[in-house]
């Protein structure tokens, strides 16, 4: 007899390649969950709005921070049997690309 367990999305691992960055610098989101089955797509949200028309299976974004500010990140992972949560990641923006630091 076999028991096939199944659970959400857990154990979510989400970070950017930078926190603090110059505004029109390109930065990379990933995010990764253990889940049974495993998960079949993943969603990154900026602000609490979704930044993707839809889901992708990889995990993997990049993208230009255009505009000056700070922003939450998080990401969603979904299976067949629910959805899991990432903690959020900030990034903040340097809105004056000539003067920039960062």
């Amino acid at each position: 007899m076999f028991v096939t367990v199944l659970d959400k999305p857990e154990n979510l691992q989400f970070a950017a390649s930078e926190t603090e960055v110059c505004r029109d610098k390109v930065i990379n989101f990933t995010c990764s969950a253990d889940g049974s089955p495993p998960v079949h797509t993943y969603q990154l949200f900026e602000n609490d709005t979704l930044v993707t028309d839809g889901s992708n299976s990889h995990g993997m974004w990049n993208g230009t921070m255009s505009t000056g500010g700070v922003f939450i990140y998080k990401c969603v992972a979904n299976n067949t049997v629910g959805t899991g949560r990432s903690e959020s990641v900030t990034v903040t923006v340097d809105g004056e690309q000539d003067n920039c630091l960062m």
